[in-house]
């Protein structure tokens, strides 16, 4: 039994960050139902892979059209017994629909309402559409990660802004108001910003820069001008990452690759680019694997850099079960791999005649439970 066995979490997005925390919270063994648009509202919207979001692992699917009332009125049916709802509306479409915060806390004083924005529920940006990338454009990220050839900034190869400014964000939002509720008996609205999550993550650098600037302390060896911190290319064309960032680590380094007189360059910054330089020399001359063998178990801060390719098949990922049987599985510590939460009978939930199912239906409504 998960450790939220017992939640009802009702998610109203579609895909990103909302869809990130249902996924959570539902490997923790929250009962979540997602509602989808039905087929005649679909036009325009992202096709999301069938894989996604663990494909949809433990989750119920019920599809409402909430833009007519008959669909506003059965998610506030669903309501009376959630302990969470997540939408992910641009500000202010859920009231306008008639299912934001207030009108769920009528139904429901009880209700953890979570809403997930890109960049808040006010402020200048806030009725800005974006996605992850602009997020990280945003905060610092792009800027602050390494350039690509032409000098600008890069594109981030994981949707950090959805996966942990949004996703993670949300669900720690949620589960510390849930506890809240244990000493209050009502529920609270959560204003999540997948920018301010973002920006959460770059706390590090943004600290360092009101505190005397980033020329000075350890963040300055995070920027990739460090050879102690970097990625060098392999015999192969494979590469290997470098995170060698305390002294110790770096004389480790250092002494296993036969060149001990850079020891003592660890944060010379002057001498950085002739340092990197002679670590390329040195790793061009073995294929990664080689090098991973020789140095990964001499504490020397080194680890191949693994294609999705490779991730698939990595007897790591194998060995902590993240990968089973050609599909991903819950990853996070603590949650449950092998049991998900028991269905809900949803047109049970709904307290409705199979008559009155039936004309919402040719309505266009509801189209029914998947999953």
């Amino acid at each position: 039994m998960g450790f939220l066995s017992g939640i009802r979490v009702i998610e109203l997005s579609q895909h990103g960050p909302g869809s990130r925390a249902s996924r959570i919270l539902a490997d923790y063994g929250a009962s979540v139902i997602k509602i989808e648009r039905p087929s005649h509202r679909r036009a325009g919207q992202i096709q999301t892979a069938s894989s996604a979001y663990g494909g949809n692992r433990g989750i119920q699917r019920l599809r409402l059209d909430l833009q007519q009332t008959d669909g506003q009125a059965l998610l506030l049916r669903l309501a009376v017994t959630a302990d969470v709802i997540i939408e992910a509306f641009r500000p202010g479409v859920a009231d306008r629909l008639g299912i934001g915060h207030q009108a769920v806390r009528e139904v429901n004083p009880r209700v953890v309402y979570c809403a997930i924005t890109g960049f808040g529920q006010h402020g200048p940006r806030s009725d800005w559409v974006g996605h992850d990338l602009n997020y990280a454009a945003v905060t610092g990220l792009l800027a602050h990660t390494q350039a690509r050839g032409d000098g600008g900034p890069p594109v981030l190869g994981a949707t950090i802004g959805d996966g942990a400014g949004g996703g993670m964000h949300a669900v720690i939002a949620i589960l510390s108001a849930l506890h809240a509720r244990h000493r209050t008996g009502t529920g609270t609205f959560l204003d999540v910003a997948a920018a301010d999550g973002v920006l959460w993550l770059m706390s590090v650098m943004l600290d360092q820069h009101l505190d005397g600037g980033l020329d000075v302390g350890p963040v300055r060896l995070l920027t990739g001008n460090y050879a102690c911190y970097n990625t060098y290319r392999c015999r192969d064309d494979k590469w290997l990452s470098v995170a060698a960032l305390e002294q110790r680590f770096w004389r480790n380094l250092c002494d296993a690759i036969d060149l001990p007189d850079l020891i003592l360059d660890h944060e010379d910054e002057s001498r950085q680019g002739a340092v990197i330089a002679e670590l390329q020399d040195r790793f061009i001359t073995r294929d990664r694997d080689d090098w991973v063998a020789l140095l990964a178990p001499h504490d020397t801060c080194v680890a191949p850099v693994l294609s999705i390719d490779e991730v698939a098949v990595d007897p790591h990922v194998q060995a902590r079960g993240a990968v089973r049987f050609g599909a991903t599985t819950s990853m996070l510590a603590g949650s449950d791999r092998d049991e998900s939460a028991p269905p809900i009978d949803l047109i049970a939930a709904l307290d409705l005649s199979p008559e009155r199912i039936a004309q919402l239906a040719a309505k266009g409504v509801i189209e029914g439970v998947i999953g």
